[in-house]
């Protein structure tokens, strides 16, 4: 076996724990992200619901502003009406008068209905309001434990770096080199067993001149098919 194959080994371990770590750190916005997600459902009932209420509320005051219009009018023409000396002229006020007080009993009803739109919306918004709040301590749990991982993904992320540095300076540079590209290419591995003749990264049986260079131990063999670096396994 080469020399440099068992520092190359532990040099991996690292690497694969390194690129695992920045996985997991890389993928952590993207939890605090589905977490954020889950208020937007419950936000927009709350803003719906309030919309709503708004809404019934402007009826109600539309309403109101008729029922003062009419009663107004109303007056208007029992004034009119207490005024006048004419007979037919007195009748046809109070045909118009009660025409209003019509229109005002049945705005009247309107109101009332308007108004218990009003009770159900502002039930529904509480309703919503709740709903929210507790979807808001859910994520704010969800994101405060999301927030403490990063940091101790980071915070090994650091530690196993600092050890890498440490395995990688004692390594001949060549066989660095050659291991850091292959690694990088390949993602997963960049030395790999031999055994049987089949190469553990690509899983190809390899020549017997293979073989031999990781039998003998005077360079680094490769595999014939992939590139990655092997060591015998007998």
């Amino acid at each position: 076996m080469h020399p440099e194959i068992p520092k190359l080994l532990q040099l991996q371990e690292r690497d694969q724990r390194i690129r695992a770590l920045k996985k997991d750190l890389g993928d952590v916005p993207k939890h605090e992200a589905a977490a954020k997600t889950q208020l937007a459902g419950d936000t927009a009932a709350v803003e719906a619901a309030s919309q709503k209420a708004k809404e019934i509320e402007v009826k109600i005051k539309g309403v109101e502003l008729d029922i003062q219009t009419r009663q107004n009018t109303i007056k208007r023409l029992g004034d009119q009406q207490f005024e006048t000396r004419k007979n037919d002229e007195f009748q046809a006020l109070g045909v118009e008068i009660k025409r209003y007080e019509k229109d005002v009993h049945a705005l009247e009803d309107r109101e009332i209905e308007h108004m218990e739109e009003l009770e159900a919306a502002k039930a529904a918004l509480k309703g919503a309001q709740g709903k929210l709040a507790v979807t808001q301590g859910r994520v704010n749990e969800e994101l405060k434990v999301l927030t403490e991982r990063a940091d101790g993904l980071k915070k090994r992320l650091a530690d196993v770096e600092a050890e890498r540095k440490g395995l990688a300076e004692p390594i001949e540079q060549s066989g660095l080199d050659l291991y850091q590209r292959i690694f990088t290419k390949k993602g997963d591995a960049g030395i790999v067993p031999l055994a049987n003749g089949i190469c553990g990264g690509c899983h190809m049986k390899v020549v017997s001149g293979t073989i031999q260079t990781a039998r003998g131990g005077d360079v680094l063999a490769q595999c014939d098919s992939c590139g990655r670096i092997l060591y015998l396994v007998e």
